[in-house]
């Protein structure tokens, strides 16, 4: 726990490597102090209600299609306004206040169901009621006022953030495309150097830093384009910008194709002189400036003149002519050599369909693009389907939503016993900390009390020496600014600034110069309410979860290999929607596990697992689906009974030892032995048996990734095999597997 708790503070006063959110800091300060402003010299009885719907909705623009932004703002808008009138009514009945606040924060809560921005809007919409529930109406007629006035600041919110900004409806898409193009320029970057001669595990390290990054860009862009298309029939720069996203993932797959190939390399293959991946790294260079003028012609809409790049595979074969005619290269070594060429001399074809595209992407649309996968238009999903599917307690959601309503009608039960001044700001600090793991609940707990300790004690310093309104509303307006505008950077940061913000708001509104004690003591007792109700209600440890997204991890490995296994046994290139569509669900499900992995470190447990063991499935998930992602760059394999037979006896292997290892690790035993897959496909044994000698004879670069594959999995069963070491054994463990064995 000690160690945890130091890893915490650290985390506490670590930055993100961003740059602050100035312009929406400059917005919700807008939205905040604007309705403010005319609300007190108009003197409106809902003034601090049109602060509130201003701020609350300013805040849920998180950017993407103008059309999501409508819909995320206006939802919030009035779930906000429903809120604080039933907050406002149930606040003038004391009897009606526990039970209401248990249903209507539990229900919001568990609207995370429906995603990120609903699970913002929900909780927007209980810190809104509890609000009210703290300043409850005197009326019927006066709560209702409290929701109009919420729907009053929500509108100038809106129309600040859709109108008064320039309204471009494919801006967001064509920044988010863009977005793809220079992350694979920078990936092509790092290969460069990598190939160069830079140390063995650099290649590891290239893998874990960009893979995911790179599929979460992919996949913001893929939502975002849908989401801008959604219910437009224009056939024009909406389908250049899909041709663009797909270019830009086919590049990608490209160049995790060509990384992998150009690993098994190994030493120079003709000393210092010669040596043909200088002419790679050098072409790598040239494929990451022309993702670079990508960047520019999408985002500019191509008012440049396109870009004539020189690259490709034609160097790297007149290099490999030389080697050859100087017979230094073995017949591996050359096979090798011609796969990476072609692999350039593709995505040279990729990257011209993307200039011609991206040069007339602002065109009239005078014929159809170069083909590209279609974004599925489905029709909206049903709102229920999603509540059934989550309504038990092993739902996370639910455990979540019942965790946070419980916790926040305690809340709101001390603060109508013991009436302290401000009561609702302990029941905001409990919905604001908490959160469905147990490791950013303790993380947000120590920013929010760290943060609210510090504003508070900047509110104190501010209020003993400046109290004139003017210079007041000012200093507020830019500290109101600064809070969100760094948000992106530190949590932390954001609630000093908020604390201070909020505090001398209210200390100017009462008259009262004494608040941030209050404050301060409020959000302490909130922060021990929230812990306390993370660590004993429905609390689930990622040590529990982790394993089955490991487990999802790894079948989506196997998933995406039999893809290419059932490609081989028809003689043919794989499925291409079959294998986009495996590669994807791969991709997400590692990020998940690497997520919850991220989460698992940052939790504090009594007990604390291994952590290499687990560090290493991770790696070698990706490095899995890298040599996979080389084997289906493969226009065809050879398709003589021989080599068919080994590679059906190669899949079946693989197939079975894959999903044995994924329910090794998900239910914490030790892994069958892996069977012999050298013997299987004739590689570096003695006596091969006929389809295995074959394979090696007909195609020996198919043979040697085979064998790669192999090798990724054999460290991959080796570090589950370490992780059983590192446990404690228990009476689960040592039941025998009901999984057949390859």
């Amino acid at each position: 726990m000690r160690r945890q708790f130091l890893e915490h503070a650290k985390a506490v006063a670590r930055f993100a490597p961003v740059r602050p959110a100035v312009k929406a800091g400059l917005r919700a300060a807008l939205a905040f102090f604007v309705p403010t402003v005319v609300g007190t010299a108009l003197h409106l009885p809902g003034a601090l209600w049109l602060a509130v719907g201003g701020f609350n909705t300013s805040f849920v623009d998180k950017g993407g299609s103008y059309h999501a932004r409508f819909r995320a703002m206006g939802g919030t808008a009035l779930a906000a306004a429903v809120s604080a009138v039933l907050g406002g009514l149930a606040g003038m009945h004391p009897a009606l206040a526990i039970p209401a606040t248990l249903l209507w924060v539990t229900a919001w809560s568990f609207a995370g169901i429906h995603g990120a921005a609903a699970n913002l809007t929900g909780n927007i919409a209980a810190t809104t009621f509890v609000i009210a529930l703290g300043l409850p109406a005197s009326t019927a007629l006066g709560a209702l006022e409290s929701g109009l006035a919420v729907l009053g600041g929500s509108a100038w919110a809106m129309v600040l953030s859709l109108v008064l900004w320039p309204i471009r409806p494919y801006r967001p898409a064509r920044k988010a495309v863009a977005a793809c193009f220079d992350v694979v320029a920078g990936y092509a970057e790092g290969l460069s150097r990598t190939v160069q001669g830079a140390r063995e595990d650099a290649w590891q390290a290239l893998i874990q830093e960009q893979h995911g990054r790179i599929r979460e860009t992919l996949e913001l862009a893929r939502t975002t384009l849908a989401a801008t298309r959604q219910g437009r029939g224009e056939r024009g720069r909406g389908e250049r910008l899909l041709v663009l996203l797909e270019c830009a993932d086919a590049m990608f797959m490209g160049l995790i194709a060509l990384g992998e190939q150009l690993e098994s390399l190994g030493p120079p293959v003709s000393g210092p002189v010669g040596d043909p991946r200088a002419a790679v790294a050098v072409a790598l260079l040239d494929c990451a400036n022309t993702a670079r003028d990508l960047v520019r012609l999408v985002e500019q809409e191509g008012r440049s003149r396109r870009p004539q790049p020189e690259w490709d595979g034609r160097a790297l074969r007149d290099s490999l002519a030389d080697l050859d005619a100087r017979g230094l290269l073995t017949r591996l070594e050359r096979a090798r050599l011609s796969d990476i060429a072609r692999l350039l001399t593709e995505m040279r074809e990729r990257a011209d369909v993307a200039l011609d595209t991206a040069c007339r992407l602002a065109g009239p649309f005078t014929q159809a693009p170069p083909p590209a996968r279609e974004l599925a238009e489905e029709s909206p999903p049903s709102l229920m389907d999603p509540v059934r599917a989550h309504l038990t307690l092993d739902s996370e959601v639910l455990r979540h939503a019942l965790r946070v309503g419980v916790t926040t009608t305690a809340a709101v039960y001390i603060a109508s016993v013991f009436r302290p001044n401000h009561g609702y700001w302990v029941t905001i600090t409990v919905l604001t900390i908490m959160q469905p793991y147990t490791g950013p609940t303790f993380l947000k707990a120590l920013q929010r009390v760290l943060g609210t300790v510090v504003g508070g004690l900047l509110a104190i310093a501010v209020a003993s020496w400046l109290q004139d309104p003017y210079a007041m509303m000012g200093l507020l307006f830019c500290t109101a600014a600064l809070c969100v505008s760094l948000i992106p950077l530190n949590y932390g940061l954001f609630t000093v600034f908020a604390t201070l913000t909020f505090v001398l708001l209210a200390e100017m509104g009462s008259g009262d110069w004494t608040l941030a004690p209050v404050r301060i003591v409020n959000t302490l007792i909130g922060g021990a309410l929230a812990l306390a109700g993370t660590f004993f209600l429905w609390q689930r440890s990622e040590e529990e979860r982790f394993p089955a997204q490991l487990a999802d991890a790894l079948r989506a490995d196997r998933e995406f290999f039999d893809v290419l296994a059932r490609a081989w046994q028809r003689g043919g290139p794989p499925d291409t929607a079959a294998l986009n569509e495996a590669r994807r669900k791969l991709g997400l499900a590692t990020i998940n596990a690497e997520t919850s992995f991220q989460r698992l470190l940052n939790e504090p447990r009594w007990r604390t697992e291994a952590v290499e063991p687990l560090m290493t499935l991770l790696a070698f998930t990706r490095r899995f689906a890298a040599v996979c992602t080389l084997l289906a760059s493969r226009h065809s394999v050879p398709s003589t009974p021989a080599v068919l037979e080994a590679l059906s006896r190669y899949a079946r292997a693989m197939d079975g030892s894959m999903e044995d290892l994924a329910d090794a690790v998900l239910h914490h035993r030790r892994p069958k032995p892996l069977p012999a897959f050298d013997a299987l496909i004739g590689w570096n044994v003695p006596t091969p048996d006929e389809a295995g000698a074959a394979l090696g004879s007909e195609a020996p670069l198919l043979q040697s990734q085979l064998e790669r594959l192999a090798r990724q999995l054999s460290v991959l069963h080796t570090a589950a095999t370490r992780r059983m070491e590192a446990l404690p054994v228990t009476p689960s463990q040592t039941q025998p597997s009901t999984i057949n064995g390859p």
